[in-house]
């Protein structure tokens, strides 16, 4: 259901083929645009070894998720980068993603070193988007905050109308009304 009615779009990890993803994203009314990143690991033969919802682990008793260290390896320099991913289809509201990477090579075309810390709404409900879920040390290919485009972004399936009213709303009651 989530890939042939939701249209959701596969990628296949470039230096892994045993690694996959299926990334889904929704239009929040141009608020937020709303990212599921499923990725799952496969052993030799195919069978599952661990699934990862936004860079998450699903099976506790499954193969243990990858950890970075945090030390530059002998001789070499680790970086922190602060990162921005553009989302410019939510130009009412979060036009664009932050979070911190961890590059353990100071190193960016090499991935299997990095690491990193950012943040994201629980819900996919611009009514209503939940509390803040913090993510930390995720890769970032499995991240709501990968560069890997959807093939779409599927509109929301609510009215925006009563969104942009809320929006409105909140915003003269932060500001006092004063940017009527």
């Amino acid at each position: 259901m989530f890939v042939e009615q939701g249209r959701a779009t596969l990628k296949i990890k470039a230096d892994d083929p045993s690694i996959e993803k299926y990334v889904y994203d929704i239009d929040l009314c141009h608020y937020y645009i709303w990212r599921w990143n499923i990725s799952a690991d496969y052993d030799a033969s195919g069978q599952l070894r661990q699934a990862y919802v936004n860079g998450n682990i699903v099976f506790s008793n499954g193969h243990p998720k990858k950890v970075v260290p945090k030390v530059a390896k002998e001789g070499k320099k680790a970086s922190i980068y602060r990162v921005q991913r553009p989302r410019p289809e939510a130009y009412k509201g979060e036009s664009s993603l932050g979070f911190l990477l961890f590059d353990r090579d100071s190193d960016p075309s090499t991935t299997d070193d990095q690491a990193l810390v950012g943040a994201g709404p629980s819900r996919a409900d611009p009514m209503n988007m939940g509390k803040l879920i913090a993510y930390t040390d995720v890769e970032p290919w499995r991240s709501i905050f990968d560069f890997d485009a959807a093939d779409r972004i599927m509109p929301y399936p609510g009215s925006c109308d009563g969104v942009d009213m809320l929006m409105s709303a909140q915003k003269n009651k932060v500001d006092g009304g004063i940017n009527k």
